[in-house]
């Protein structure tokens, strides 16, 4: 029931990565047929073959002889290589795309300042130690941004106890009273800044 559950249904999740990966890898096939093709012929160049054609014996050049097959065998190869290469292809790059496709999502919600997201993939993804990595990476984020917030409220406390202090003595009331308001200016800020992570 959990297979169920975890199977992807939708194969094209980053098409252009997918179909760019297809196509190369067809022009790999290609090329390979091509390459195999020219170096059999190259290597058959100045051997004669002897051949029955049309119930007579004939001497004909290897190339000249094998090259028909040759290209018939290389087209079908290839036909049937491409379309279970496309498959292949597909599935495989479904496993690298689908977890790029997850990584590129969380990484756009870490930037909204989203730090409680715990990226999943499945066990049979590719990048999942990149996952795990992004996910201890918003973890130490979260306890830093937690022990920020702590000092900030620590700090908070000390400038209200400060200006009681203060506020009893006029001498220093109003240089001190600047600066307890720039200090407090600034952890208003603080504040601020840290109120955009969601821990």
């Amino acid at each position: 029931m959990s297979n169920q559950k975890n199977r992807r249904t939708n194969y094209f999740i980053k098409k252009d990565f997918q179909r760019k990966f297809i196509i190369k890898f067809c022009g790999l096939v290609f090329l390979g047929s091509v390459i195999s093709g020219i170096l059999l012929l190259r290597f058959a160049g100045d051997t004669l073959t002897t051949a029955f054609i049309q119930s007579r014996l004939t001497i004909v050049s290897t190339a000249d002889y094998i090259l028909p097959g040759l290209i018939g065998s290389s087209l079908v190869t290839l036909v049937l290589v491409s379309i279970a290469t496309v498959f292949v292809v597909m599935y495989q790059s479904h496993r690298i795309a689908g977890p790029l496709f997850n990584l590129e999502r969380s990484a756009q919600q870490i930037a909204t300042g989203d730090l409680n997201l715990k990226i999943k993939l499945r066990s049979t993804d590719e990048m999942t130690k990149l996952a795990d990595c992004l996910n201890e990476m918003s973890k130490s984020l979260q306890s830093n941004i937690a022990k920020i917030q702590t000092h900030s409220t620590e700090l908070g406390t000390q400038i209200d106890s400060l200006k009681g202090l203060l506020g009893r003595e006029s001498a220093l009331s109003e240089k001190a009273q600047e600066t307890l308001t720039k200090l407090d200016e600034k952890k208003e800020a603080l504040n601020s800044a840290l109120g955009y992570f969601k821990i």
